[in-house]
């Protein structure tokens, strides 16, 4: 660590003489000088030097809090050019006060004529330093943005295939086809009633895992059909109150509500006398809730999180909003915010 930090003070000593020396050869013509006057050119170049390089590590503390170059790209240049003008006009000021004013005590009225070449020359080199530091930050941030995107991308993959998988599985196929063969016995209406939605479950499903996001109304519309294929199989010990309206202009990512509602399912006891009850509804946060009485088995399979946290992911990525997950001893609930087109 100290062996790094010497090296960078030595750099930053040897690249600020250099400048000096090739900024007083433009500026004069000559390298034909006094020792002194090297040594005073070298003191006075450090001085510069040390805080100009300072400006990225200063630039940096800001960018993370300020500077958001891929979604407020305006906002970021104009905060970056008042920062570093600030930072330059000050820095530029108390070295030349020192070393004109103190040092080779020069009045203020002849001040300005007589370094008016080495201030401005010395902004032209703190705006080549500025550029230099603000593309590194672009071109680091837009790296991370791809990162991030392609990082999502895998996430919704595999949640796709998660749900992909935990459907079209032989159990629930099984226990659907055996709820398909009660009702021929009993209702052949009904059967084929079944049957139909089913398969229109089935279609479904492979159309939205091709899909981003769907609107509220395409979802709920969706979970309506698994809803309805499981009553089938549960009756009354299954009860689910929709009462999120679907007219509500907000996007979804496909198959999360239904997997929220088969999470639910699945990891809970239900019978006549103690039915589970899912509540799926519009909060005042502009949040879709998914809640459902706690009633857990008591043999679990091991539960996997991977898809809520794909799921949250997700959703923060989306809407730079958290997915809300709240349990106690009576419920457990789970709070999507919805993704509105100008997010």
């Amino acid at each position: 660590m100290k062996t790094k930090i010497a090296i960078r003070i030595s750099t930053i000593i040897v690249v600020s003489i250099l400048i000096g020396i090739v900024t007083s050869f433009l500026m004069g013509g000559s390298l034909n000088k006094s020792l002194e006057a090297y040594l005073w050119n070298a003191g006075y170049s450090i001085s510069l030097g040390f805080p100009l390089f300072m400006n990225g590590l200063l630039f940096d503390k800001v960018a993370s809090r300020f500077i958001d170059w891929i979604r407020k790209p305006l906002k970021s240049i104009l905060t970056a050019l008042v920062l570093h003008l600030a930072y330059s006009s000050l820095v530029i000021f108390v070295v030349n006060w020192f070393w004109f004013m103190i040092i080779l005590d020069q009045n203020w009225e002849n001040f300005w004529t007589w370094n008016k070449g080495t201030i401005i020359s010395e902004y032209i080199i703190f705006i080549i330093i500025a550029a230099i530091i603000y593309a590194i930050s672009f071109f680091k941030a837009w790296r991370e943005e791809v990162s991030q995107k392609e990082k999502v991308k895998s996430e919704a993959l595999a949640l796709q295939y998660k749900v992909l998988q935990d459907q079209i599985n032989p159990h629930f196929l099984f226990n659907s086809l055996n709820v398909l063969r009660s009702l021929i016995d009993l209702d052949v209406e009904k059967a084929k009633t079944f049957t139909g939605e089913l398969s229109t479950f089935y279609r479904d499903l492979l159309h939205f895992k091709n899909l981003d996001i769907v609107s509220l109304k395409e979802e709920i519309d969706f979970v309506k059909k698994y809803i309805y294929l499981q009553q089938i199989r549960f009756g009354e010990a299954l009860q689910v109150d929709i009462i999120a309206n679907e007219k509500i202009d907000g996007k979804i990512i496909p198959l999360s509500l239904q997997s929220l509602v088969e999470n639910a399912i699945k990891h809970n006891e239900m019978s006549m006398a103690n039915p589970l009850k899912i509540v799926i509804a519009i909060s005042d946060d502009y949040e879709l809730v998914v809640e459902n009485n706690l009633q857990q088995k008591k043999v679990l399979e091991q539960p996997s999180q991977t898809g809520l946290k794909n799921l949250a992911g997700r959703y923060e990525y989306l809407t730079g909003k958290e997915m809300i997950i709240t349990k106690n001893a009576h419920y457990f609930r789970v709070s999507l915010p919805l993704i509105r087109m100008e997010d």
